[in-house]
């Protein structure tokens, strides 16, 4: 026989993790079109790509900093907050990376 455990709470998620996850979703979809640009156009994409790189690197700068006000709460759920510094931390970094590889 299987227990089942209720919890009654009040509870909700941040809204600066919310809109974190968001900025970590947009950053995602600029690098996909970016990375998809590059190779259609057999890296000679130019200024596109490099405005796509540099927008994904600002939505995941502040998605980052939105994610980090979102643990400061207290009384909430933090899963969109870990999935968005998580996420938005990655794809800064490699964003990075390939502006200091590219030069």
């Amino acid at each position: 026989m299987a227990r089942r455990s209720y919890k009654f709470t009040d509870k909700k998620h941040t809204k600066q993790g919310i809109c974190s996850a968001g900025f970590a979703g947009a950053a995602l979809v600029f690098t996909g079109v970016s990375l998809l640009l590059a190779y259609r156009m057999a890296g000679q994409a130019g200024s596109l790509v490099g405005l796509l790189g540099v927008l994904a690197m600002v939505c995941s700068a502040v998605g980052f900093v939105l994610a980090v006000r979102g643990f400061q709460e207290e009384d909430v759920y933090y899963l969109f907050s870990q999935i968005g510094a998580v996420a938005n931390g990655i794809l800064f970094i490699l964003w990075a990376l390939v502006c200091m590889l590219g030069m």
